[in-house]
């Protein structure tokens, strides 16, 4: 009975140290070897993002103010409209297209923000009237994040954003999220992809999983070993110094 008893004091504390995280487990930045991989360097920028069905489009056509019956014409494409930054935008529609008044279905789907906004204006100032100036941006900016890095629904406040500000838009990755396996979840124009890689490699940085692009899910899943919820040493010696007089407490009493 004795040897049973010190024997499960002893796997009792091989299983508390094996679930302390260790900062090799959570430190972000670490040089590539060992156990932490190394990712290419992406050849180029990421591609700008490209405009999708279901995505919403919001335009603002700027005129000549002396030009008072193409501003009134324009009056709801207008910053100072009565409707004015609270307005829906133009929705992408399944075969592509928005619907722009005066100019009819537009195809879109494919293009940049700014390739639209070319568009758009070529078409006003070759058909409606001159001098006018048009300003495209992607309303539907949001990216999703669930798992161990919180669950919520964030706006992507600028062109470019990392995936290091987005995690920390959500308040980053909690201790016992599994940071080797950080993913992204992606609609492209060929369907779903998922590209999965690990955060702690500071070889992502400049690699093709450091942009975020709107309408992503980042998942992280969390660490399969996670057994007593430890994250610390101090944590771990303060569970473990409880087993043991429990433990110990235990023996005396059967060998009393």
């Amino acid at each position: 009975m004795k040897r049973i008893i010190i024997n499960i004091l002893i796997v009792s504390q091989i299983l508390f140290f094996s679930s302390c995280l260790t900062t090799r487990q959570t430190n972000l930045l670490q040089k590539p070897g060992g156990s932490i991989p190394s990712y290419p360097k992406a050849e180029e920028l990421p591609e700008e993002y490209r405009v999708k069905i279901g995505d919403q489009l919001k335009i603002v056509v700027a005129t000549n103010p002396m030009d008072k019956l193409t501003t009134q014409l324009f009056g709801y494409f207008s910053d100072f409209s009565s409707i004015g930054e609270n307005r829906p935008g133009l929705p992408v529609h399944p075969d592509g297209t928005i619907y722009f008044p005066y100019l009819g279905n537009i195809n879109v789907k494919g293009k940049t923000t700014l390739e639209v906004q070319q568009l758009l204006e070529k078409k006003i100032n070759e058909n409606i009237a001159e001098d006018c100036h048009v300003r495209v941006s992607l309303e539907n900016r949001f990216y999703s994040i669930i798992g161990k890095a919180g669950v919520g629904r964030y706006a992507i406040p600028k062109e470019q954003m990392t995936i290091f500000q987005a995690l920390a838009q959500s308040k980053d990755i909690q201790p016992y999220g599994d940071r080797t396996k950080v993913r992204i979840i992606r609609q492209v124009d060929t369907g779903t992809v998922i590209k999965s890689f690990d955060i702690r490699s500071r070889d992502i940085v400049n690699s093709e999983f450091y942009y975020v692009q709107p309408n992503d899910i980042i998942y992280v899943e969390p660490l399969s070993r996670q057994f007593w919820g430890i994250s610390s040493l101090f944590s771990a010696l303060a569970v473990t110094s409880t087993a043991m007089t429990i433990g110990f407490t235990l023996y005396n009493l059967i060998m009393k």
